[in-house]
């Protein structure tokens, strides 16, 4: 999937995209404030963008990468079908209130509409009012949940 918009072009990422998807993660650490900046995991960048359960879609300004946004597929087992888990979302804060993100959002939407995926639902903290406020203009419907994380050793 290759779409432009004012000079921005989204696109799916595949097997062969290592390299951009190592760009946006490191696009994603700097918009998160991550304490590693360089911190990429490029084994497991490989692995995710072979599976067929995993979706990364850029937006690319020229060779830029300017934003981008992540979601695994979930097969429900209590249901027919299967979720979206909108995982990552960022635009580079120079290309912000251009409208990236809602076109990042609705590129998803139409993947999940061409699979099949009825349901797309994504977390934000309560403290993000940013956040909180961007879905709710997209028509997002919010519900309230507690997370609860475990470690596993």
């Amino acid at each position: 999937m290759i779409m432009e918009n004012h000079g921005i072009v989204y696109r799916k990422l595949g097997i062969v995209d290592e390299s951009a998807f190592d760009g946006l993660v490191r696009l994603f650490n700097q918009e998160f404030e991550m304490p590693d900046l360089e911190s990429v995991n490029s084994q497991n960048i490989k692995f995710l963008l072979e599976s067929p359960h995993f979706v990364c879609i850029v937006a690319l300004n020229g060779d830029e990468i300017v934003g981008g946004i992540t979601g695994y597929e979930l097969l429900m087992y209590d249901r027919p079908g299967s979720a979206m888990y909108l995982y990552d979302l960022a635009v580079a804060e120079k290309n912000r209130r251009q409208g990236i993100g809602s076109r990042l959002i609705q590129e998803l939407r139409d993947y999940c509409r061409h699979q099949g995926i009825r349901e797309i639902f994504v977390q934000a903290d309560i403290s993000d009012g940013h956040a909180l406020a961007f879905y709710k203009s997209l028509g997002g419907k919010p519900t309230e949940v507690i997370q609860y994380s475990f470690e596993s050793w």
